[in-house]
């Protein structure tokens, strides 16, 4: 059954938690010098990620000659599109990288010219997902389109389910090409994100989404045609998006759907969850991989998803620094810190969720 709230959904007075938290975080940057944006380090990162971005496209439409060189280069490419979206559209998202006002402005434009709509997914994960994380109905993440996975203990149990820890994982593929091709469009005539129906957007900006997935389309389908087969151009644009989406959706089902992650449920007439909104976010949300400086190069920091919850306009450079912070303040305030300690242990952990909710509740085995 769908949820609905008499109000719009709150969180209970603080108790202190975030309060603490800000003041630790905001006074070891201070002591430590370090600039909420990255500084070099993230200008560095930037830097490599497009270059091999760039490079792995070049090479993979202009001299893929055989199909061992358009396999290794298209994997490259598929994983250069991950490094653009880890490292840099998503801190670009939450202005927390670069400093100079003209540089953000350009990096604004990047998820745009990857084929998503900056709008739209600022909509979807600054305010439906951030401020709203694991609230099924308003959460975008957790809603899936044809309900054909259930995501939280909330979401209504279909027969279709009892399979889903099967076909989650060679679905999870499917992601960014549903989204480029079909998702943004449908989110855009529709003028909703699920059950939230945010302002309607002014016409430049539509205009600017067509312009955009025009550009998208044009290199990485009609630039490619003119040097390769028909065939050898779509397969390798569906099995592109195919890795990249897989990639993209595992680490955020890591982050947010594992056995352990809370999922709260407002009141039914005043929307008003019971706890401090930064407890709800480190409840519903888990660490993976926290020590591995290779998983947190790689994901951009996604891996220490709670300190990137409490403190998105941080630059995901800092998150392993200030990560003993939050956990200290959070068991010192008694709130549930989840975080598996490698990237499979985390796995293991969604896989055991998805199997929990593939079964029937006890209630609806009743009726």
């Amino acid at each position: 059954m769908e949820n609905t709230y008499g109000k719009d959904v709150t969180f209970s007075g603080s108790i202190g938690f975030y309060d603490e938290l800000k003041r630790q975080v905001n006074k070891f940057l201070k002591e430590k010098r370090l600039h909420k944006t990255g500084g070099w380090r993230m200008i560095t990162k930037m830097m490599f990620v497009l270059t091999l971005f760039v490079l792995s496209y070049v090479f993979l439409v202009f001299f893929s000659d055989t199909l061992f060189k358009a396999i290794v280069s298209g994997f490259i490419f598929a994983q250069g599109f991950a490094l653009l979206a880890f490292n840099v559209m998503h801190d670009s998202g939450h202005e927390s990288f670069p400093k100079n006002k003209y540089l953000k402005k350009l990096i604004r434009l990047t998820p745009d010219f990857a084929g998503f709509s900056r709008l739209l997914w600022c909509v979807r994960h600054n305010v439906l997902h951030h401020c709203y994380t694991n609230i099924d109905g308003l959460d975008d993440d957790i809603q899936i389109v044809g309900g054909i996975f259930r995501l939280s203990p909330e979401q209504k149990w279909r027969p279709c389910h009892r399979f889903q820890y099967i076909y989650a994982f060679p679905l999870y593929s499917l992601l960014t090409l549903s989204w480029v091709l079909f998702s943004d469009f449908q989110k855009i005539m529709t003028g909703r994100i699920g059950r939230y129906e945010y302002p309607k957007p002014a016409p430049v900006a539509i205009i600017w989404l067509v312009i955009a997935k025009f550009i998208y389309l044009g290199y990485m389908v009609v630039l490619p045609l003119f040097y390769n087969p028909v065939a050898h151009v779509i397969i390798g644009f569906v099995c592109v998006h195919l890795i990249f989406g897989f990639t993209i959706s595992i680490i955020f089902q890591l982050a947010h759907t594992v056995e352990g992650n809370s999922f709260p449920k407002p009141n039914n007439v005043t929307g008003m969850v019971k706890k401090e909104w930064a407890i709800n976010q480190v409840e519903a949300t888990c660490d993976f991989a926290p020590t591995s400086k290779l998983a947190n190069w790689y994901f951009g920091g996604l891996n220490l998803q709670i300190e990137h919850h409490l403190f998105p306009n941080i630059c995901h450079v800092h998150y392993s620094a200030i990560q003993n912070i939050v956990r200290d303040t959070s068991r010192k305030f008694n709130v549930l810190y989840v975080s598996n300690k490698t990237v499979f242990s985390a796995l293991i952990a969604h896989y055991k969720f998805l199997k929990r909710l593939a079964e029937k509740p006890v209630m609806e085995k009743n009726l």
